[in-house]
């Protein structure tokens, strides 16, 4: 065996040093670029500041679910973030709209789309008022808890559940914390799960008002208590995106951590519902149309007429509604469709919000009206539901 010769060792070394220096001086600038963004682009320290900025805004995407919270929430409502105060179960937010004469009254719960649609209803049918029972991105499982939370539901004809493709993968958490990324919002939902028999079970979200989260977030033990209970049950929880820690400095971290979201948030979604295939063993599927069922059940032992109201997102296509279509047929629940009216694929039903177009909304609220007026088709029938 022959020794490494003493004269290559030597000519290595002017090399190395030579490497370690540009690595020390890349990293030196690294770091001095990233305090530098920091410093020119600082985000608002006021919570109710509502334009940052676009650069403040894009530098800062990839802060923490925790550190923003920690920026946007104040114990006064006031003084907090407005986004900080929506979605709440306790109290239930139930906008009211006019009441028409002898006219009958329908609730809808969901997200935006379901808002909209209540809007579109009020304004396009001379018979049904509207109560809608909304939340900024809320998923299917929060629809269904503020459902059975809303004493005010009895008093009205028909009651309609909003499910959509995008957050559809969503429905298995207990809140937007763990994944809308783009928005730090801390209400929470019900934990919907299924189970051997098929039956539905419910586990309750740590907290349910603003209050009760300001006093969890405002004590370290009691929000360690919080994270335990999301990472138990949230299958979105993920300790990097969410706990906010001393990186939440760099620009940088933040940066990659905005990668790492979008990413986990595309594959999550493609896993459910993408490229024409449909995963009807994934936990989303299954619980939701265990939701559906139960909530047609709750619904008609109360004497309300249940309908579904399927959202078809762009990209999409008519998936949303062949994941659930088979509870609806089976059960014979009334459905409204978008994809039957709305063509999913075509970008110009769609505002650059990813919302419907206002005449879209008109449309299916005029379809909605014709669902309701049609009535119950298990009640018309001699055959029970199962």
């Amino acid at each position: 065996m022959s020794l490494p010769s003493s004269s290559t060792s030597s000519s290595d070394l002017p090399s190395r040093r030579k490497a370690w220096k540009v690595f020390y001086w890349s990293l030196i600038c690294l770091i001095f670029l990233d305090v530098l963004v920091g410093v020119a682009f600082p985000y608002p320290k006021n919570p109710r500041e509502l334009n940052p900025g676009k650069l403040a805004l894009f530098f800062d995407y990839g802060r923490s679910m925790e550190g923003r919270l920690k920026r946007a929430t104040r114990v006064n409502r006031n003084e907090t973030a407005p986004i900080t105060l929506s979605g709440w179960y306790d109290p239930l937010e139930v906008v009211e709209r006019p009441v028409k004469a002898n006219g009958e009254v329908i609730t809808v719960y969901g997200m935006s789309h379901a808002v909209l649609l209540a809007d579109a209803v009020q304004a396009e049918s001379n018979k049904y008022s509207v109560r809608s029972v909304g939340a900024p991105g809320a998923t299917t499982n929060w629809a269904y808890g503020a459902f059975r939370r809303d004493v005010g539901r009895k008093k009205g004809k028909a009651v309609v559940l909003a499910i959509m493709s995008t957050t559809l993968p969503m429905i298995t958490t207990m809140g937007p914390v763990t994944w809308n990324t783009s928005f730090a919002m801390p209400y929470t939902a019900d934990r919907y799960s299924v189970g051997p028999d098929g039956a539905l079970h419910v586990t309750k979200p740590p907290f349910e008002s603003f209050e009760a989260y300001v006093r969890a977030f405002s004590s370290p033990e009691k929000w360690a208590t919080v994270r335990a209970a999301f990472a138990k049950n949230d299958t979105f929880y993920d300790a990097f995106l969410v706990e906010d820690t001393v990186l939440d400095n760099s620009t940088v971290v933040r940066l990659l951590r905005r990668a790492y979201a979008q990413k986990r948030e595309h594959e999550t979604r493609k896993a459910v519902l993408r490229d024409g295939r449909i995963d009807f063993e994934s936990e989303a599927i299954r619980v939701a149309n265990a939701i559906i069922r139960q909530f047609a059940a709750d619904a008609r032992r109360e004497g309300l007429l249940p309908v579904i109201y399927v959202i078809n997102n762009l990209g999409y296509q008519d998936q949303m509604f062949q994941a659930v279509s088979s509870t609806l047929y089976k059960n014979r629940i009334p459905f409204l469709n978008s994809a039957q009216f709305v063509a999913p694929d075509n970008p110009h039903n769609y505002l650059p919000d990813s919302h419907f177009t206002p005449e879209n909304d008109k449309r299916l609220a005029r379809e909605l009206a014709r669902i309701i007026d049609t009535g119950d088709p298990a009640a018309q029938s001699a055959t029970p539901s199962n």
